[in-house]
């Protein structure tokens, strides 16, 4: 008897997981197609093929969405480092991947830019002055350890702080966001990633 209702709440949360999971992907289609703002939360539950009301069984908002999906990136982008740290190839090559990986991720899905503003708000004045209805995204504050650890090994300047620097980096993605030069948003990173590089290394 015991077995049995730990079976059936084994396939409860089955359940649970797959429809939350479905709603994800309805949101992620929603949101490629139409645009975070454009996209209502009929939208997306319509898509997945459920009741409006069935949304707040599993989140609180819109915003909420964009923060679970982004954490689906977190975890591709946490796996990476994870990697790269245990090959050592030094801090400017780590931090290259690390922004190329979050340019693709981006790149093909736009309406992640969202999160990468508040992210370079709230990193450039953690203690307030920003009224903003999301949280930062935490693998953008990666960007800004990497510059800590770069800077500790001596192969990043030290004569300019690294929240300067971070802010730089967050900047860039805003900057290639609204650029009007005709190459992909990918590529417009990489052209500024060049420069910014070769601003913030540690003359030999």
């Amino acid at each position: 008897m015991q077995e049995n209702r730990g079976e059936k709440l084994g396939r409860r949360e089955q359940k649970k997981i797959k429809a939350r999971n479905d709603i994800l992907n309805a949101a992620v289609i929603q949101f490629s197609e139409r645009g975070f703002q454009a996209t209502s939360i009929a939208d997306i539950m319509n898509a997945a093929d459920m009741g409006l009301g069935t949304f707040y069984n599993y989140f609180n908002s819109k915003e909420d969405i964009l923060i679970s999906l982004l954490n689906r990136f977190a975890g591709t982008m946490s796996e990476e480092l994870h990697g790269l740290m245990k090959t050592s190839p030094g801090y400017k090559v780590i931090l290259k991947e690390m922004v190329m990986l979050t340019a693709r991720l981006v790149g093909e899905n736009r309406y992640l830019l969202p999160l990468l503003f508040t992210g370079a708000m709230t990193q450039s004045n953690p203690r307030g002055g920003h009224k903003i209805d999301m949280p930062a995204p935490e693998f953008m504050g990666k960007f800004l350890d990497l510059l800590k650890a770069g800077q500790a090994s001596g192969e990043f300047r030290n004569d300019i702080s690294p929240e300067i620097m971070a802010e730089m980096f967050h900047s860039m993605f805003q900057a290639a966001a609204f650029s009007h030069i005709p190459v992909t948003f990918e590529k417009n990173i990489e052209m500024k990633l060049t420069l910014l590089l070769a601003g913030i290394c540690s003359k030999e």
